[in-house]
């Protein structure tokens, strides 16, 4: 049996190598240095309570996440998955959107949502960081704009642009719209 700072040196390394961090990424994020955090991944340092709520907040998963020796956290250990049981609400802002975590594994790279957006709704201010994002919408049209270009997306089309790109999305509709959002981090 592994030791547990074994167990979180590999379940730490494991989540960050999943999302597309680097060992300095992680260390400018938590405060902490490069060689540290390689220490903390190798099993040759214990990190505090401070610093281990630092890593779990960035990673957005819990510090048990970390500490237990379970597959279910190294492996996705479902393929089917059930709305109502397995998605998780994880923003909601009335007459904005609703943002759906389809499936919760940290250590999977693309994140799937269901983003729920109702009639004159959306996310009004331009975002922009790293990744790809691709798009399917399931029902009504949304008006997704990309560096200042308008695109009109009715239901049973998609869209894929990368992140780095300025972007927002609103409905100009008077029915609901759904999209299946998938990112994709770098």
């Amino acid at each position: 049996m592994k030791n547990k700072n074994n167990i979180l040196g590999e379940k730490l390394r494991n989540l960050r190598k999943s999302q597309g961090y680097s060992l300095n990424q992680l260390a400018k994020a938590v405060g902490k240095t490069k060689s540290y955090i390689s220490m903390i991944e190798n099993g040759k340092a214990v990190p505090s309570m401070a610093t281990l709520k630092s890593i779990t907040n960035f990673f957005n998963v819990t510090i048990s996440d970390l500490l237990e020796e379970n597959e279910k956290d190294i492996h996705l250990n479902k393929e089917s998955f059930i709305f109502e049981k397995d998605a998780e609400l994880i923003y909601s802002k009335k007459d904005f959107y609703n943002l759906y975590l389809l499936i919760k594994n940290p250590l999977l790279k693309m994140k799937t949502y269901l983003v729920e957006i109702p009639p004159y709704g959306g996310y009004h201010q331009e975002i922009k960081h790293e990744g790809e994002e691709f798009g399917y919408v399931l029902d009504g049209e949304i008006e997704l704009t990309l560096d200042k270009e308008s695109h009109i997306i009715k239901a049973g089309n998609y869209f894929y642009f990368y992140s780095h790109k300025n972007h927002k999305v609103k409905n100009f509709s008077n029915k609901p719209a759904k999209v299946l959002w998938i990112y994709l981090p770098k």
